[in-house]
């Protein structure tokens, strides 16, 4: 299982504590006799390296975030070449230039400034007798310093929230914590941005300042955010708004990892809960009263009078729209507000098994059901078939068995969308109660000729004649149903009248013929399921 949480923000701020704002910088010993001369309004843009330029062509190495000191004495004469490399080097990411003014430049063309000022480039004058190995060792040695804290700062914050999970701590300790480390209003959400837990009063009227995404199983699974102070410079709790991007960091990652635990729990009470219901439903309980025990644990009511529901969905080719787990969570909503609080449902293959208790109003809510998860997924084929209605639970198996061949009849005889109960299946109900070697001789005696020439030729004889009694004799409808040319369904129906001397030869030679091409059509759907 992947759980992570990655930046879905508002905003996006340099990385915490990644280095000293130029600002800062101008304030270190090194630079006392410096002056930003140009681009004030970048001052806050951070350094997290030195470097020395001694020829034009350095830029190319820059990486950005880079202090660029230089003499310049490589442009010394070429005030075009100087100004030039403003643009360059705030486009790179430079975090400043500081150019020493004396002894090749006496001072630093009005043109070059401009541009500084234009694009919100820092550019320090440095005093002449400023040595750069100065300024190098104690900016670095400051970064280094800084990083050093920040990391023992986030190393400590994320043991503390850790802490929160290996405990087996809530979302609402979590948020406990992250008040605690930020000073401001946290909540965690959920995908649809409803509040799972919260901690100091999170407005409800206007989103948080920062948020970040929190994901299992590569799926975003909700957020966590943070409403921070009315003064941006507030430092309640930790130390200023970089740490407090830490701290929402950590806590993401947390609320992944509380996500993915109950998740995991509840995958496996639903699989416990899933393998009963089977149980259930695939044969008579042996012992009734455990059965009452584990069905009231589970919180439902076994004396109910219910019928086994079947729903399955796939997509254009056929196949699953989506993985099992994923298709749970979006079918098992969908189908519980459509058929009703007091139905039992649970994951199986391919979609979901209910028992409803409905009543006289299971037609009702097996079409309410089928419309709910079309109108939510308008490109998946649904299919809801129902077994009938027990009163005892000992016979729920009786009603499941219905709703399965139901639907593997239902997709033989009305395609991969459809809502059927088994009361519906007609004819199907008095060829259920054959056994499967009576269907199979009902099948040789009748359309024995045809099977045996399909085989023989690799023909369609029989699908023929199949789809042609489905649709009442009427050729042009079976033609366009087969996908074949009008005058090639005709030369088949002579083959087939040929073989079997003729469907129309007396009214107990036709409903026999009807008969086997419905038993058959059972046989395959078993066959199937």
């Amino acid at each position: 299982m992947t759980v992570y949480g990655t930046g879905s923000q508002q905003d996006a701020p340099p990385a915490p504590g990644a280095g000293l704002t130029v600002r800062e910088a101008l304030e270190l010993p090194c630079l006392s006799g410096a002056r930003l001369v140009a681009g004030a309004r970048g001052d806050g843009r951070r350094i997290r390296v030195v470097n020395i330029m001694e020829v034009p062509d350095i830029v190319r190495w820059m990486r950005g975030g880079e202090l660029l000191l230089t003499t310049a004495y490589a442009v010394r004469d070429d005030v075009d070449a100087l100004c030039a490399l403003v643009p360059v080097l705030a486009e790179r990411g430079l975090a400043g230039l500081g150019v020493k003014v004396g002894p090749y430049l006496s001072r630093l063309p009005p043109r070059m400034l401009r541009l500084a000022d234009e694009l919100g480039f820092p550019v320090v004058e440095l005093p002449g007798g400023v040595m750069f190995n100065d300024i190098l060792s104690e900016v670095i040695g400051t970064v280094l310093n800084r990083q050093a804290l920040e990391l023992e700062h986030s190393r400590a914050i994320h043991e503390r929230l850790t802490r929160v999970a290996i405990g087996g701590g809530s979302y609402q300790d979590l948020m406990n914590v992250l008040l605690e480390l930020s000073g401001c209003a946290a909540a965690v959400l959920d995908e649809h941005g409803a509040v799972l837990a919260s901690a100091g009063a999170p407005p409800t009227d206007e989103p948080p300042a920062h948020s970040r995404t929190v994901h299992v199983d590569s799926r975003a699974a909700g957020s966590v955010g943070l409403w921070t102070a009315t003064d941006p410079d507030d430092d309640t709790g930790l130390q200023g708004h970089a740490h407090r991007i830490v701290a929402l960091e950590h806590a993401t990652t947390v609320a992944a990892t509380i996500a993915a635990q109950e998740r995991a729990v509840t995958s496996r009470e639903q699989r416990y809960r899933a393998l009963m219901l089977m149980e259930l439903v695939s044969r008579p309980p042996r012992d009734r009263a455990e059965t009452v025990r584990r069905a009231s644990a589970m919180g439902w009511n076994p004396w109910l009078p219910r019928a086994a529901v079947l729903l399955e969905v796939t997509d254009a080719q056929g196949a699953s729209p989506c993985s099992e787990l994923a298709l749970e969570e979006r079918l098992l909503p969908l189908a519980r507000r459509a058929a009703g609080d007091d139905a039992v449902i649970w994951s199986c293959q391919g979609g979901l098994a209910m028992l409803v208790a409905a009543g006289d109003a299971l037609t009702d809510r097996c079409h309410a059901v089928h419309r709910a998860v079309t109108a939510a997924h308008p490109d998946w084929d649904v299919v809801v078939a129902a077994g009938t209605v027990r009163d005892d639970f000992a016979d729920f198996h009786h009603s499941y068995a219905e709703a399965v061949e139901t639907l593997t009849l239902g997709r033989e005889v009305h395609g991969p969308d459809f809502v059927r109960g088994y009361a519906e299946l007609g004819v199907y109900r008095l060829l259920g109660h054959l056994p499967d070697e009576e269907l199979r001789r009902l099948v040789a005696d009748a359309l024995g000729p045809l099977l045996d020439y399909d085989r023989d030729h690799e023909g369609s004889l029989v699908d023929t004649l199949g789809a042609y009694l489905l649709h009442d004799r009427n050729g042009v409808a079976v033609a366009a149903r087969l996908h074949i040319h009008y005058n090639t369904l005709r030369y088949r129906l002579r083959q087939i009248e040929r073989l079997t001397g003729g469907l129309e030869r007396t009214p107990m030679s036709r409903l026999q013929t009807e008969l086997a091409v419905h038993a058959r059509r059972m046989l395959t759907a078993r066959d199937r399921g």
